[in-house]
């Protein structure tokens, strides 16, 4: 009792730094959301696409670049790879598809080469998606038939006219979902700050040399003493973990997170307050003092939000920063909330990167606890 007593009091006195961390989170996540709103309106446009052709102009290749050119848009001059990202983030372009060298060749022999594409967000580009996709699945079906390149594209196209014209009648609302993917990414920044800076503080407190040497002597049992911190230290995170809960209803709306969309949000989130929890238990085996922690957690969740796309969404970020991410727990909670507002169903196929989003997470959590339990064995002895 003593020693969750003096738990909570720490945590008591370090209120203003909760309350300076979830002012944050509102405040810079409600304007995140904002910005992440898309208005639903049908526009009988052709969306926008870029295609960066390795291939020579023959056969499949050129079939598919007529019909994209027939279906879209296709606008050139972005040979600068910056100036492309800034394409898609303001959706002048809505789809990049880069058709690999010798696409046409290999088709024909039966390899299936894949088309790589990059997308801006919202549902003209999820229509520019479906319409590749659209071509890519009936040229799949006529790969293996043995077919030249001219008998084949003469099927595909007959098969495109023929197919029955679709009209989508309702849809989903993405940019709802959108709010509570950007409040949610922005969260990783709040949730590793205030739980590590308190996390930490309080296992200093009772690491510092003159607390050790009294509780040694003292009739509750370091094992036991140690089961009560940490419970406790459970129970904080999952009282932060609930309040960023309760902000993320007001900032947006309980119509999503009492959605199945939602449930899967606040399953991710609480999986990835475990995690923290656990950041905070090994960095608080490693270094002592307030200017330590603060120190530490500033690298820790500054860092890891501006690695992982917490600040800056993830499609945006270089390919040599998102490798260097995946080496971050971040990396895979902030992925998550951007699969969960893209998911069309629920079905276990469909979320299957999620859950081994979620899986890679548990994973890191058990790594950390493994990583304390060690270098506390080893103070231990050197004490």
């Amino acid at each position: 009792m003593t020693v969750s007593k003096a738990f909570w009091k720490i945590v008591l006195k370090n209120i203003s730094t909760i309350i300076m961390y979830t002012v944050i989170l509102v405040s810079f996540g409600t304007v995140s959301a904002q910005g992440n709103t898309s208005t639903v309106e049908f526009e009988a446009v052709e969306p926008s696409i870029v295609v960066f052709n390795h291939d020579e102009e023959e056969g499949i290749t050129k079939n598919l670049v007529e019909y994209l050119d027939k279906n879209a848009e296709i606008k050139t001059g972005f040979s600068d790879d910056d100036k492309l990202k800034d394409a898609l983030f303001y959706e002048e372009v809505v789809l990049v598809v880069d058709i690999p060298e010798n696409y046409n060749k290999d088709y024909l022999a039966g390899k299936n080469p894949e088309i790589s594409t990059r997308s801006s967000a919202g549902y003209r580009a999820e229509l520019a998606k479906v319409m590749l996709r659209r071509y890519l699945s009936v040229a799949q079906s006529y790969s293996t038939l043995g077919l030249d390149a001219s008998e084949m594209t003469e099927k595909i196209n007959a098969a495109l006219e023929s197919s029955a014209k679709v009209e989508v009648l309702s849809k989903v609302d993405s940019s709802k979902y959108a709010k509570a993917s950007a409040y949610f990414s922005f969260a990783n920044y709040a949730i590793l700050a205030c739980v590590i800076t308190i996390i930490c503080l309080i296992m200093s407190s009772f690491n510092r040399m003159e607390i050790r040497k009294r509780n040694l002597v003292s009739s509750v049992a370091i094992s036991k003493m140690n089961r009560i911190l940490l419970r406790n230290s459970c129970l904080y995170a999952f009282g932060v973990w609930l309040m960023y809960m309760i902000f993320g209803y007001l900032v947006a709306g309980g119509d999503i997170l009492f959605s199945n969309y939602g449930i899967l949000f606040a399953v991710n989130s609480f999986i990835f307050c475990i995690v923290a929890t656990t950041i905070a238990y090994l960095i608080s085996q490693l270094v002592q003092g307030r200017n330590a922690v603060n120190g530490i957690m500033n690298v820790v969740a500054l860092g890891s939000s501006f690695l992982c796309g917490a600040f800056v969404p993830l499609e945006f970020l270089p390919e040599s920063v998102k490798f260097v991410a995946h080496a971050l727990p971040s990396f895979y909670y902030i992925d998550s909330n951007y699969k969960i507002q893209a998911l069309e169903g629920f079905s276990l196929g469909e979320m299957a990167p999620v859950l081994i989003n979620m899986g890679i997470m548990l994973g890191f959590a058990i790594l950390f606890v493994i990583l304390a339990n060690i270098i506390a064995k080893k103070k231990q002895r050197v004490a």
